[in-house]
């Protein structure tokens, strides 16, 4: 998943760099030689943002100034892997953890046409956030989504939070508002099913904290 508004949710992401690209393989020989990266495979591994971060800082200073000093729109029509990560940084405000995977497939395409000009595709996929109730419904709202989720089978008698994959939640949700369809419970769950309809390809593990005292 790749969007240019705010993402407070993705907490652990992968992206994809192309090893037939000069600019995403220097990138993937700066990761695997860094003292902190955890290997995965021979062709992924996993890093924390603000290494990441401090890594592109140091390394691809100039094309950073670069795109800082001319148009957003230009910059992205001949845009290339430090330009979304940079967004990456910019707009996905939770990330903690990156994993990078890195395609040798000398088939793979992933140039795309924007207004008639070349660029780039870039992989951004979310593989786990935190969803906490307390940060978009008030106190009334939480009582009736912890009894609505107890029903749903999502969670447990006194259990108040859980992790779970989004596309279980969201066929849960779809379920119980077939046969349950009152006015409230329609707007609270469908909220929540909004909220996730970005990540449902993604399908990324959920988080969910309901107990408005966690400190999760």
């Amino acid at each position: 998943m790749y969007t240019q508004n705010k993402d407070r949710f993705s907490e652990v992401i992968d992206i994809t760099l192309y090893k037939y690209n000069s600019i995403d393989l220097k990138i993937w020989g700066l990761l695997k030689r860094h003292h902190n990266s955890k290997k995965i495979t021979s062709d992924s591994a996993l890093i924390s943002a603000n290494d990441f971060n401090i890594l592109i800082n140091q390394h691809f200073y100039n094309d950073l100034n670069r795109i800082d000093s001319i148009g957003e729109n230009l910059v992205h029509k001949e845009a290339t892997s430090i330009y979304f990560v940079k967004k990456i940084f910019e707009n996905m405000t939770s990330v903690r953890w990156i994993k990078v995977t890195l395609n040798k497939n000398v088939k793979y395409q992933r140039i795309v046409e924007i207004d008639q000009i070349k660029t780039i595709k870039f992989s951004i996929k979310t593989l786990r956030g935190t969803f906490r109730l307390f940060d978009h419904f008030n106190n009334h709202q939480i009582y009736v989504l912890n009894k609505l989720l107890y029903k749903m089978d999502v969670l447990k008698p006194d259990e108040y939070f859980k992790v779970v994959k989004t596309q279980e939640l969201l066929d849960k949700i779809d379920n119980f508002l077939n046969v349950n369809n009152t006015n409230e419970i329609y707007t609270l769950l469908s909220a929540i099913t909004h909220y996730f309809e970005a990540y449902e390809v993604d399908n990324p593990e959920i988080l969910l904290i309901t107990d408005i005292e966690s400190d999760i």
